[in-house]
C-alpha cells in the first residue's frame, strides 16, 4: 500500500490565532487551492500561430485561480484580485526575456499571498503579439497601442466573466463588484488603461496613435491621421462591436471562423458589468497623460526612479529585443500619473487617512515632490554606460538557467532579495486596498480560532474519532479531499463522533468542525 508522508505534525494541540482577514496571512500554503487554466473567454490573435489551435486564430483566453480551500473557508463573497504578468506584450522567448507568462515567479507569489490573506486572486493571460522590430515607425507603434488595446478587451472580459460566475452558482466565491487589479510591466500599462480610457477619442485622437504614412499596420492601404485603431475591425474598447463571424467549432473544441468577414472581434460575456474598485502598476506607465480624468478610480505605484524601459516622469518607451532596443511612443509614467490623480481628487480615499506606517512615510521621501500613492525605487545602474541594467522589478525571481535570459535583463535574481521586495511592495499596497474595500463596506474581519478538539488516529486507516476537550461540543461535522470535494457530513451534534474511512482513497484529507463560536479544520492522513 503506498504511503503518503505527511510533513505536518500528527500530534494536535491547543493553539489560538487572532488576525486580520484580508490584511493578514490568516491561511497557511497547505489551505490553498488553485483552479488552473481556467477559460474565461475567447478572442481573435493576428500573430498566434493558427495551426497550433486547429485552425483558428480564436485563442482561448485564460487565468489560474488561487483561494483557500472550502474545507477551511466558507465566506461566499470574497473580493477578487487580478494579477496581470508583465513581458512587453510579447510571448515569452520573443521578449529577450525569462518573464512573461502568469507561471512568472513574482506572479505566483503575489497571488498565494493574497489568497492566505482570503481574497480569490487570479493570475491571468492575455494576448499576446506586436511587431516590435519593424522599422516602420507607424507599424511599430500602433501594433503596440492595439497589443494594449487587446489587452484591456480581455481584462474586462475577465471582470464579466467574474460577475457573470458570480451571479449564477458562484464557484469561486467571490463578490466580483469588489475588483482590484494589479500589472506588472507590461500588465501595469493594461491597469493604468483599464482605470483611465472610457472614450474611443482617447485612443483615436492624439496624432502619437495616428498613421503618419498609408500602409496599415497588416499591409492594408490607409490614410495618413486614420486612427491607427479601427473599431470596425477590433470592436470597441469594452470588446463590443465588429463581432467575428464564426462558422463551427473545431476538434479541439474552439470556434472556427470567416476569415473573408471584416469583424475580428468576439464578444465575451455580454450584460454583465466590468466595473473595478481600483488599480495597481508595478512598473508600467500611461500610454496618454490626457487618459487620466477626475473620477477615475484610486490607483497606487511602484515604480523604479532609473527605469530605461518605461518612464518615470514622461518619456519615451523603449522595448528590447536581443540585443536591440527599439523607440516605440511617448508616455506618461508612474510619478506623472499619480500626480494627476492625487490632484484630481481620485486618490483621496488613501490621503484622507493620514497613514503613518513606515513604507508609507518612506515612499514620500523618495520621489520629486513627496507624492503620496506612489513607492519609488532607487536602485540605480551599476553602469552609466549600460542605463538599461538596472533593477527596476526587483520582485522578480527566475530560474538562472532559462535559455531566455540576455545581457539586458536587470533584475538581481536572487529569491530572498526579490521576496523581501515583495515584504515591502505588500506592506505598501495591502492596507491601501483595506482602505479602499472598507469604504465599499468590507471590513477587514477578525478571525480567531481555538483548536478545542482531537482527530485521532493520524494517520488512520479504518476509523477516525472526533473528541471534544475541555467541554466542547460540535454542531456539524464535514470532511473534505484536497481538491475540496465533500466525502463526509453529519449533523449530529455531541462532543465526540466516529468516521469510518475504510472505503476512502489514501491521502490528505481536510475535517471542518462547527461549533457555536466558528468553524475549526483539521487535517488527517489515510493509508
Amino acid at each position: 500500500m503506498k504511503k503518503i508522508t505527511f510533513l505536518l505534525c500528527t500530534l494536535l494541540f491547543s493553539v489560538t490565532v487572532v488576525a486580520q482577514r484580508y490584511t493578514t496571512e490568516i491561511f497557511n500554503d497547505n489551505e490553498i487551492i488553485v483552479s488552473s487554466d481556467v477559460s474565461y473567454g475567447v478572442n481573435f490573435n493576428p500573430y498566434i500561430d493558427s495551426a497550433l489551435l486547429g485552425g483558428t486564430n480564436l485563442q482561448p483566453l485564460q487565468a489560474d485561480f488561487y483561494m483557500p480551500s472550502p474545507a477551511v473557508d466558507t465566506v461566499t463573497n470574497r473580493p477578487v484580485v487580478i494579477v496581470w504578468h508583465t513581458g512587453s506584450f510579447l510571448p515569452k522567448g520573443i521578449n529577450g526575456s525569462p518573464l512573461g507568462t502568469r507561471q512568472d515567479s513574482a506572479v505566483v507569489e503575489m497571488c498565494s499571498r493574497f489568497a492566505k490573506m482570503g481574497y480569490v486572486s487570479i493570475a491571468a493571460s492575455y494576448r499576446l503579439g506586436w511587431l516590435a522590430n519593424s522599422t516602420n515607425l507607424d507599424v511599430r507603434r500602433g501594433s503596440n497601442l492595439l497589443a494594449v488595446y487587446y489587452s484591456i478587451q480581455d481584462a474586462k472580459a475577465l471582470v464579466r466573466f467574474l460577475n457573470l460566475t458570480g451571479g449564477m452558482n458562484n464557484p469561486f466565491g467571490i463578490d466580483a463588484s469588489k475588483t482590484i487589479m494589479v500589472g506588472q510591466g507590461s500588465g501595469g500599462y493594461l491597469t493604468f488603461a483599464y482605470a483611465t480610457i472610457d472614450k474611443h477619442s482617447e485612443v483615436a485622437g492624439p496624432n502619437k496613435f495616428k498613421y503618419q504614412d498609408s500602409t496599415g499596420i497588416f499591409g492594408q492601404p490607409v490614410l495618413p491621421g486614420d486612427p491607427y485603431v479601427d473599431t470596425s475591425i477590433v470592436g470597441d474598447i469594452d470588446g463590443f462591436g465588429a463581432e467575428v463571424v464564426i462558422t463551427g467549432q473545431n476538434t479541439l473544441g474552439l470556434p472556427t471562423m470567416d476569415y473573408s468577414s471584416p469583424g475580428r472581434n468576439y464578444i465575451n460575456h455580454p450584460g454583465m458589468p466590468d466595473d473595478i474598485l481600483m488599480t495597481i502598476n508595478m512598473g508600467g506607465a500611461m500610454g496618454d497623460g490626457a487618459w487620466l480624468e477626475q473620477g477615475d478610480v484610486p490607483m497606487l505605484s511602484i515604480h523604479s526612479k532609473f527605469d530605461f524601459f518605461a518612464p518615470y516622469d514622461t518619456g519615451m518607451v523603449y522595448v528590447p529585443i536581443g540585443a536591440q532596443f527599439f523607440a516605440v511612443v511617448s508616455v506618461t509614467g508612474s510619478y506623472g500619473a499619480i500626480k494627476a490623480a492625487n490632484a484630481f481628487g481620485n486618490n483621496d480615499v488613501f490621503l484622507d487617512e493620514n497613514y503613518t506606517d513606515a513604507v508609507w512615510v518612506d515612499q514620500q521621501a523618495t520621489n520629486p515632490t513627496g507624492e503620496e500613492c506612489l513607492y519609488t525605487v532607487e536602485i540605480p545602474p551599476a553602469q552609466a554606460a549600460t542605463p538599461w541594467i538596472v533593477h527596476t522589478s526587483p520582485w522578480n525571481w527566475y530560474d538562472p538557467n532559462d535559455p531566455n535570459i540576455t545581457s539586458t535583463d536587470a533584475n538581481p535574481n536572487v529569491k530572498s532579495t526579490s521576496i523581501a521586495w515583495m515584504d515591502t511592495v505588500m506592506s505598501f499596497i495591502v492596507p491601501r486596498m483595506a482602505t479602499v474595500l472598507q469604504a465599499e463596506g468590507v471590513p477587514a474581519g477578525i478571525v480567531e480560532t481555538t483548536q478545542t478538539f482531537k482527530v485521532y488516529p493520524n494517520p488512520a486507516s479504518d476509523v477516525v474519532a472526533i473528541k471534544g476537550t475541555n467541554g466542547s461540543t460540535f454542531t456539524s461535522v464535514q470532511a473534505f479531499d484536497i481538491t475540496g470535494r465533500v466525502v463526509y457530513a453529519s449533523d449530529a451534534t455531541g462532543n465526540s463522533l466516529s468516521i469510518d474511512v475504510s472505503n476512502w482513497n489514501n491521502g490528505i484529507y481536510l475535517v471542518q468542525i462547527a461549533t457555536e463560536n466558528g468553524v475549526q479544520v483539521k487535517r488527517i492522513v489515510v493509508n
